[in-house]
């Protein structure tokens, strides 16, 4: 028979043992995310794809069966904005996840995307949630016009079309109103501050600096609390007369361009990225615009992007004749924010002298003309 001593002896180790392998289970189930859904309403064989939104592209993706479907992976930095999509009956299915690396729980119906899902295990993803249920219905109500805006054709367009307009613009308001309160009232906290950075533009440099400024230690270090750190650091944004801001990037071969290097003409910077439509549409202007004024003007595009691959591979599908550089701090990074780029595409006109002379957001064009980029360099650069 063990004596008392032997056997108390190896209950200790065994239990020593026990605990050591628990903590070991916790360090390592920590050190990544476990999306473990239970999704009805959608029959076996759908694939979901877990995108980052930072960098445009899929991360995971998982074959739901059973309605049920795990994902386990990594996130380099947490905590991250996700998008959890499928596609079903030609109809996308899309819900975004703020994370960090800890495990998640799904539960609904397909007819609860894209805000009625229950999602729980994140106190991250539960703040987040309360802010978007806050916002659906003016999210809702702004689709529903702006979706009859565009069934409007001739003359109606002019005068029901002004109208709907101005109840957009009432729905926006009171959405930025909901956003502003939400932010004021879960400042320290993760989707308090992920929701600042996108309004910061909403505030006044002085009022948003008090509010970094009253941030509990751990929310200033947090990436979040580092990107509204950063936008204050590059002071004023940059407007029409003042001087340009110089920057350095890398080209597709990884040498290193400054925009001070290309004063003495017109610049025209294209700030765009691989998979923004609209990006994609002014192509035909860059192209005309680089043809005609290839003796006054340089075109220089700066890639929003994070993601090097994403980059690269929107250039091979491309082809630009002009230069085109990446600096992979995307949204986040110096030049996005001190120029103020707000949306894509966005183009700065920049005179030979330095000073911005043009700052234009977005890209259309009608059928049969020329495009709203092409049509408001002409103005400028027609007659010179």
């Amino acid at each position: 028979m063990l004596s008392v001593n032997l056997l108390t002896f190896l209950c200790m180790k065994y239990l020593l043992i026990s605990l050591l392998a628990f903590c070991l289970f916790k360090t390592t189930y920590a050190q990544q995310y476990i999306i473990n859904a239970h999704i009805t309403g959608i029959p076996d064989g759908c694939k979901f794809y877990l995108s980052d939104i930072s960098i445009g592209s899929d991360i995971d993706s998982a074959v739901i069966r059973n309605s049920t479907f795990i994902m386990k992976g990594k996130l380099a930095e947490a905590p991250k904005l996700l998008r959890l999509h499928t596609l079903y009956n030609k109809d996308q299915y899309v819900a975004h996840l703020l994370i960090c690396n800890e495990a998640v729980v799904i539960k609904g119906d397909v007819k609860d995307f894209p805000t009625n899902l229950l999602i729980t295990g994140s106190k991250t993803q539960v703040d987040y949630s309360q802010l978007q249920k806050l916002s659906a219905v003016h999210d809702k109500k702004r689709n529903e016009l702006v979706e009859q805006f565009f069934a409007l054709s001739g003359d109606s367009v002019k005068i029901k079309g002004r109208k709907i307009w101005e109840v957009i613009n009432k729905a926006d308001s009171a959405d930025l109103l909901v956003r502003t309160n939400y932010v004021k009232t879960h400042l320290n906290s993760h989707a308090g501050l992920y929701e600042l950075f996108n309004i910061k533009n909403k505030f006044r440099n002085d009022t948003l600096r008090l509010m970094y400024n009253s941030l509990k230690p751990e929310f200033k270090q947090s990436l979040f609390g580092q990107r509204i750190g950063n936008y204050l650091k590059v002071g004023d944004i940059l407007k029409k007369g003042d001087a340009m801001a110089d920057f350095e990037a890398l080209d597709k071969n990884g040498v290193k361009h400054r925009l001070l290097n290309f004063k003495g003409k017109y610049i025209l910077l294209d700030f765009s990225t691989t998979y923004c439509g609209p990006c994609l549409l002014s192509l035909e202007d860059l192209r005309n615009i680089e043809k005609r004024y290839a003796d006054k003007l340089t075109i220089i595009t700066f890639s929003g992007d994070v993601g090097k691959d994403t980059w690269l591979k929107g250039l091979n599908r491309d082809n630009p004749k002009w230069l085109s550089v990446w600096d992979g701090k995307g949204n986040y990074g110096e030049t996005i924010l001190k120029y103020g780029i707000s949306c894509y595409p966005t183009f700065v006109l920049i005179d030979p002298q330095g000073k911005i002379a043009a700052k234009w957001e977005g890209y259309g064009k009608e059928p049969g003309r020329k495009g709203s980029l092409e049509t408001s360099v002409d103005k400028i650069l027609g007659n010179l």
